[in-house]
């Protein structure tokens, strides 16, 4: 793939349904998430306007104007104020341009998002079996700072999650 059509870029309204479809794809092809049941763009709507790039960006990969991939940063423990300087980055690739260096750009560019923002700490909580995001993660210097056995279930299949840390 020619990396210089690639743009990253902060995440629009009019890109809720390719983010959708993306993290759809995702969860059909488990193990990806914890959510088992495909969203409608409609039902992210206000997970989307919760993410203003002022506090919570989400940016997107996108060649020749179509949507690859996209990161997003949350709020850690909501309302806690003690985690406000704490982020939980969640990211999701499409199919057919993983393992092309589009998850590492895009964590890459949300950790200097996330530094100028001020946070201090960002997280990423991923199924035990999600090899991908594992290895992303570690090949981007987080550390697994904690691991929980056999809290979901997919499919009649146990899995355990994993906490991966980053300190900013």
């Amino acid at each position: 793939m020619n990396m210089t059509r690639l743009l990253v870029r902060y995440a629009e309204e009019t890109d809720l349904h390719d983010i959708t479809s993306i993290f759809n794809q995702a969860i059909n092809n488990q193990p990806s998430t914890g959510f088992l049941t495909p969203f409608s763009v409609e039902q992210r709507k206000t997970w989307f306007e919760k993410h203003k790039k002022e506090t919570y960006p989400i940016l997107i990969a996108e060649i020749n104007n179509r949507v690859i991939g996209w990161i997003c940063i949350s709020s850690y423990r909501m309302g806690r104020a003690a985690f406000i300087k704490t982020v939980e980055v969640s990211f999701f690739v499409h199919q057919a341009f993983q393992k092309q260096g589009i998850g590492s750009l895009l964590l890459k560019k949300m950790i200097e998002k996330s530094k100028k923002l001020e946070y201090q700490c960002m997280l990423a909580i991923v199924l035990d079996k999600n090899r991908g995001s594992i290895k992303l993660l570690e090949n981007t210097d987080f550390d697994q700072c904690g691991f929980l056995p056999n809290v979901a279930e997919i499919h009649g299949q146990q899995y355990g999650h994993l906490y991966y840390c980053k300190e900013l």
